[in-house]
C-alpha cells in the first residue's frame, strides 16, 4: 500500500489552512496532508509566529517586489538584492493566514461587560470591529530551490534557496495562493503577515511594530511612519 493512502486527504485551501479564532486553543500539531487534486504531500505547521520569524523574512517584505524571485542577500547587500528568474513542500499556517476578520476581541476597555471579573471575549466589541471597514494587505513569502546545471543524484533539492513575495487583499485570497503554490508548484510557504492598506512598507519607512490582534489594524495608528504588522 502506498504510504500516501494513510494520510489525511484534502482538496481545498480551507482544509489546508483552517480558520482559528483567538479564543481557540492552539496546539503545535504538525500534519502531513495529501492534496488530492495535485497528488502532492504537504507538511503543515500550526504554531504561533514569533518576532524572530518576522525578522528572518523582513528583508523581502520591506524591499522585495511581488512576483520576483530573490536570493537571500548578505547583511551588507540587504538593499541590493540579486534578481533571479523563476524556475514534498512546507506550508507555515501562521495566525496571519488563519485569523478571520470577525476574530474574538478580548480585554474590553469600553465597559461593555457587566462582570468586572469576566475575562472572555467581548461580543459587542467583536461585532463592532468586524463590521468596520478594514482594507488589509496580506504578505506571503514563498521559497524553493533554484536548480543548478549539475544534477545531484538522489538529492531532494539542488542549488540555492530563493524567495518570492506575494501580496493579497484578503485572507481567503492569501490562503488560496498558498494552496496553489504548495499543491501545483511544490513551493514552501515560509512566512506570512498582515498590514493595513496605506501603512505598508512601500508607503512608510519607519520601524515595524507588531500588534497583538488582527482587529488592532482597524484602529488609527499613533503616527504616520510606523508600519503595524500582525503575524
Amino acid at each position: 500500500m502506498d504510504s500516501s493512502d494513510q494520510l489525511e486527504e484534502i482538496s481545498t485551501h480551507r482544509a489546508l489552512i483552517p480558520i482559528r479564532y483567538s479564543g481557540d486553543t492552539i496546539l503545535n500539531v504538525d500534519r502531513i496532508l495529501r492534496i488530492v487534486p495535485f497528488k502532492r504531500n504537504v507538511f503543515t505547521m500550526m504554531h504561533r509566529t514569533h518576532k524572530a520569524d518576522f525578522m528572518e523574512h523582513k528583508w523581502i517584505i520591506r524591499y522585495g517586489n511581488p512576483e520576483v524571485w530573490y536570493e537571500r542577500p548578505g547583511r551588507a547587500m540587504i538593499k541590493h538584492m540579486s534578481f533571479l528568474e523563476t524556475s514534498g513542500c512546507v506550508t507555515d499556517a501562521s495566525p496571519a493566514l488563519t485569523t478571520p476578520m470577525d476574530d474574538d476581541i478580548y480585554n474590553c476597555t469600553a465597559g461593555h461587560s457587566l462582570d468586572g471579573d469576566y475575562t472572555g471575549a467581548c461580543h459587542q466589541c467583536t461585532d463592532e470591529k468586524s463590521e468596520a471597514e478594514q482594507d488589509l494587505v496580506y504578505y506571503i513569502v514563498l521559497s524553493t530551490w533554484q536548480a543548478s546545471d549539475v544534477f545531484v543524484h538522489r538529492a531532494h533539492f539542488n542549488g540555492r534557496q530563493i524567495y518570492k513575495l506575494v501580496k493579497c487583499g484578503s485572507r481567503e485570497g492569501a490562503a488560496a495562493e498558498a494552496f496553489y503554490a504548495a499543491g501545483v508548484n511544490g513551493w514552501n510557504v515560509a512566512f506570512s503577515c498582515v498590514v493595513r492598506m496605506g501603512e505598508t512598507f512601500g508607503d512608510r519607512t519607519g520601524a515595524a511594530e507588531r500588534v497583538e490582534g488582527l482587529w488592532n489594524l482597524g484602529e488609527d495608528g499613533k503616527d504616520n511612519t510606523t508600519v503595524r504588522v500582525f503575524f
